[in-house]
C-alpha cells in the first residue's frame, strides 16, 4: 500500500446505514484512506463495508473491548502503529462527524500549511435535530441543517489531525500526546495543551448545565487551552443527535438510555441555519449508487 496523505480513523457500533455516505463524503474531500474498528455490532456492517474493503480503501478491524472499559483507546492506538509510514496524517473522528474545509479546498491542500506540526485540532458545529423526530429519507448532511451558535461552548470540543510518525499515544477520544512534548495546534497555529478536569468540577458543571441562563459543557473531562472557536479552515460537522428516534434507538444500543433526555436535549441545538455540506448532497448520492451496483 502506498502512502496515502490523509486516512480517517474511526469507531463505530451498529452504524451501517449512516457508512456509505461518510466514506464518499470524506472521499471527495480528499481522504484517502480509512482504518474502521468494528465495537461488537450486530448490524451487517461487514456487507455494507465490502466494496470499500475490496478495493482497499477500508482496512476493517475488530474491537472486542467495550468502549466504557477503553475500547476507543485501544483502537486509536492500534491505528497509530498500523498508519505509521502509510499515512502522512491521520484524522481520528466518528460516523456522526464529517470532516471539511469551509473554503472549498481539498482537505490536503489546507493540511500541507501544518507539516511543520506534530497535530492539529479542529473544533467542533454541533447540529441539533432539525425538529426531525424520525430518520429521513434524505443523507444526513442534507437533512439536518441547523446547529448551535457558532461559539457555543460545546464547540470548544476539538477532534485531532495526527502525524503517526510523531503521536506517541491517545488521550482519551479527543487529544493525542506527542514525541518530546511537542503540541499540537489550532488551524491558526495556536499551540494547545490539554487541561484534566477534576471530577468535583466535572459534576459542578453538570449541575450548573441545568441552569438556562449559565453556558457550560458538562460532558468534557477534558478541555483545550485554547477557548475561542475558530472553523474558517477546518471543521467538524458534529450530528450529536440526529434525529429524536434515532438517537433513542443509538442510545439504547449502547446501553446509555437512562442519560439519553438531558443529553438530548443539551446537544438539540437549533439556532442557526447552516446547509454548509448539501453542496456535496449529489456527488455523494451518485457515488453511493456506483458502489451499489
Amino acid at each position: 500500500m502506498r502512502m496515502a496523505y490523509l486516512s480517517i480513523c474511526a469507531t463505530f457500533k451498529d452504524e451501517a446505514p449512516y457508512i456509505p455516505e461518510w466514506i464518499e463524503f470524506h472521499r471527495l474531500v480528499g481522504v484517502e484512506h480509512f482504518f474502521l474498528y468494528d465495537n461488537l455490532s450486530t448490524d451487517g456492517n461487514r456487507e455494507v463495508l465490502e466494496p470499500w474493503v475490496g478495493a482497499g480503501l477500508v482496512t476493517l478491524s475488530d474491537c472486542s473491548i467495550p468502549f466504557e472499559q477503553g475500547g476507543q483507546n485501544w483502537a486509536y492506538a492500534d491505528a497509530l502503529g498500523r498508519a505509521r509510514g502509510r499515512a502522512r496524517w491521520l484524522a481520528f473522528i466518528d460516523l456522526d462527524e464529517f470532516l471539511f474545509s469551509p473554503g472549498g479546498a481539498p482537505l490536503p491542500d489546507v493540511l500541507k500549511d501544518y507539516e511543520q506540526h506534530p497535530g492539529i485540532v479542529v473544533n467542533w458545529q454541533v447540529y441539533g435535530s432539525s425538529g426531525l423526530t424520525t430518520r429521513p429519507n434524505g443523507l444526513v448532511i442534507e437533512s439536518f441543517l441547523t446547529r448551535a451558535m457558532t461559539q457555543w461552548v460545546r464547540n470548544r470540543r476539538v477532534k485531532s489531525i495526527v502525524d503517526p510518525a510523531r503521536a506517541l499515544r491517545p488521550i482519551g477520544p479527543h487529544f493525542f500526546e506527542y514525541v518530546d512534548g511537542a503540541l499540537a495546534v489550532t488551524e491558526n497555529h495556536e499551540p494547545v495543551r490539554v487541561i484534566e478536569r477534576r471530577a468535583w468540577a466535572r459534576r459542578i458543571r453538570r449541575g450548573l448545565s441545568r441552569l438556562p441562563l449559565i453556558q457550560t459543557d458538562p460532558y468534557a473531562v477534558r478541555d483545550s487551552s485554547v477557548k475561542h472557536v475558530s472553523v474558517e479552515r477546518l471543521r467538524l460537522n458534529h450530528y450529536a443527535v440526529r434525529s429524536r428516534r434515532e438517537f433513542e434507538q443509538k442510545t439504547a444500543r449502547h446501553g446509555s438510555s437512562r442519560m439519553a433526555p438531558r443529553y438530548f436535549t443539551y446537544h438539540d441545538r437549533n439556532e442557526v441555519h447552516d446547509p454548509a455540506l448539501t453542496v456535496y448532497a449529489s456527488q455523494v448520492r451518485a457515488l453511493i449508487a456506483a458502489e451499489a451496483q
